[in-house]
């Protein structure tokens, strides 16, 4: 069984959430890497969040497949021969077609709210209930779920990004 807490972090091929992953890794979580395609890419963050001492597993896995969204959970903790303790939903899309507002289609705009509503509730809802089904709750490993989204203003997403390994207060001016 993992002594280490598990994170699992969406959309952590690359960007905020590859950051978020491997600062995870250097903070003492072992962590899972979900992307919705196999690639190099993933695999190269798996290999910086090693670098950074962890343990770290890809997981492909489609967010917006709800009814997978618990045998990723069991995949995750078996592979990991431990619990998940830390969901970081990342995983995010815009529309398929950036400018005009006008040129947005509804299958455009349904895969959005499919990825970054819909299927980020669901994890969510389904990790919370995977919590509240353990025997046991873990005494050194308090479980979280942090959201991160890119309309977030640049202070409070590092401070959401901190917390989520550290807790660390974080100060930004009011306006």
């Amino acid at each position: 069984m993992s002594t280490r807490p598990v994170a699992l972090v969406t959309g952590s091929r690359r960007g905020i959430g590859r950051a978020i992953a491997v600062e995870l890794g250097r903070a003492g979580f072992d962590v899972a890497l979900i992307d919705m395609v196999a690639s190099e890419e993933l695999d190269q963050a798996v290999a910086e969040v090693e670098c950074a001492g962890a343990r770290a597993i890809a997981v492909v896995s489609d967010l917006t497949d709800i009814d997978s969204h618990q045998a990723t959970l069991l995949d995750i903790e078996a592979r990991f021969a431990g619990p998940i303790d830390c969901l970081v939903n990342n995983a995010g899309v815009s529309v398929m077609s950036h400018g005009d507002l006008l040129d947005v289609t509804p299958e455009s705009f349904d895969r959005r709210i499919a990825v970054n509503t819909r299927g980020t509730f669901f994890l969510t809802q389904k990790f919370a209930k995977h919590l509240l089904a353990r025997t046991q709750a873990s005494a050194a490993h308090h479980p979280s779920v942090i959201t991160i989204t890119s309309r977030m203003r640049s202070p409070l997403r590092r401070c959401a990004v901190s917390t989520a390994y550290q807790r660390r207060d974080c100060r930004w001016p009011i306006r």
